[in-house]
């Protein structure tokens, strides 16, 4: 016999817990589905995890709604009130500054695994939420009346429509044949924590040079002692040097490609790399299904958008649904969830051509590109007004529309 829910979401990552949590809250009875088992184990400071988020004010405020942010230790969180942004090959640089924006913060940075851990303790605790950790899709149909699906444990669901959060690779997408625009990067993000001499200043500091893009985020310190989290994009030949290195080795070429601005002491976490390709679906909706987070779209690293753009979804699409639920729509119809591509695509798609047009133009190392946009970094300085907006738009607090 089929269960009946409103909403399936399949997925329970960042992105899928955090609306099943938002859409439980509106009444709306929530089958949340996903071959993890729902365990985090997480590291203990100073040895932060890897992988590591940014979160804008408007995805905090996402959380807080959610009553996830307020769970998380503050030792796990750290805030940055600045950003500092140069060209490794020159003298322009962009300082980005909170107090300068009317802004508390411009940000916080957060481990993906304690924001899982928080959004599934979160999502046990609500009452309209069912979950199927370990278990994944065998069969689907859909259509605007309702959609049924079939697990592989051999529970058979029923709901209005489907939330298909299951990441980059996404199967739904995949199988119910979306068309994607994409193409790789030619990076490969390495990513891993590192112990610094010097206070990282609640600043996030970003080179652009020979020795390829470098992100040096802060974590909260210990005992006196600092910690960054890298995220550093290079060629994948490069990539593949770098991590043939030993740790010393590594720390060496680190310290070089931060311009020598840090003392290295230490890696904390095993190095990992990552390949980055830009994806993006050219519909986010049909019928019965709808696309959000990474299963609609990918985009390079170098500005940390890729969480706070899946919270952008979340909030749109909540909303949409909510909106319909009390009018008595059917959730499911094309009708209805066009409405929350409409308020997602246009700026999803202008962060992504922002994101690739800024990497095109930091890749480079033609002289004579390298001397206009060392120009431009420092008449872009000069601009307080213009650097308020894009403070604002990364915070999520104003659109490209």
């Amino acid at each position: 016999m089929a269960k009946s829910y409103d909403v399936i979401i399949v997925g329970a990552g960042m992105v899928g817990a955090l609306s099943a949590i938002l859409l439980a809250k509106s009444s709306l009875r929530i089958a949340l589905i996903d071959r993890h088992d729902g365990e985090y184990q997480l590291s203990s400071p100073p040895a932060y995890d890897a992988r590591v988020s940014a979160i804008s004010s408007q995805s905090k405020a996402l959380l807080e709604k959610a009553n996830v942010w307020q769970g998380i230790g503050q030792d796990r969180i750290a805030s940055y009130d600045n950003m500092v942004v140069w060209d490794g090959l020159g003298e322009g640089y962009i300082d980005f500054n909170a107090q300068a924006t009317a802004m508390p913060e411009l940000g916080h940075l957060v481990e993906n695994a304690v924001l899982n851990q928080q959004l599934i303790a979160q999502v046990r605790r609500s009452e309209n939420i069912d979950l199927y950790l370990g278990d994944t899709l065998e069969s689907h149909e859909l259509s605007e009346s309702g959609v049924r699906v079939e697990l592989t444990s051999g529970q058979v669901l029923d709901a209005q429509v489907i939330v298909a959060a299951d990441g980059a690779l996404s199967k739904l997408r995949t199988e119910n044949a979306f068309d994607t625009i994409e193409w790789d990067y030619g990076h490969h993000a390495i990513v891993t924590t590192v112990e610094i001499a010097q206070p990282h200043e609640n600043t996030a500091w970003q080179s652009f040079g020979e020795e390829g893009i470098l992100a040096f985020l802060p974590l909260p310190s210990v005992d006196q002692k600092h910690f960054v989290s890298i995220v550093w994009s290079v060629p994948p030949k490069e990539a593949n040097s770098l991590m043939a290195l030993d740790d010393s080795a590594f720390c060496r070429r680190l310290h070089y490609a931060i311009s020598k601005r840090f003392d290295i002491l230490g890696l904390t976490q095993v190095r990992q790399a990552i390949p980055l390709r830009q994806r993006h679906a050219k519909q986010y909706v049909k019928a019965g299904l709808v696309l959000i987070g990474d299963a609609a779209h990918t985009i390079h690293p170098l500005a940390g958008q890729g969480a706070n753009l899946g919270f952008g979804d979340v909030k749109a699409l909540v909303e949409v649904l909510e909106k319909a639920h009390r009018r008595g729509e059917g959730l499911g119809v094309s009708n209805v969830l066009r409405r929350y591509q409409r308020a997602r695509m246009l700026d999803n798609i202008a962060m992504a051509a922002g994101m690739e047009s800024f990497k095109r133009l930091f890749s480079t190392q033609q002289p004579l590109v390298v001397q206009l946009r060392n120009i431009g970094m420092k008449q872009f300085n000069k601009g307080e007004s213009l650097k308020k907006k894009l403070v604002a738009r990364a915070a999520g607090l104003s659109s490209f529309s």
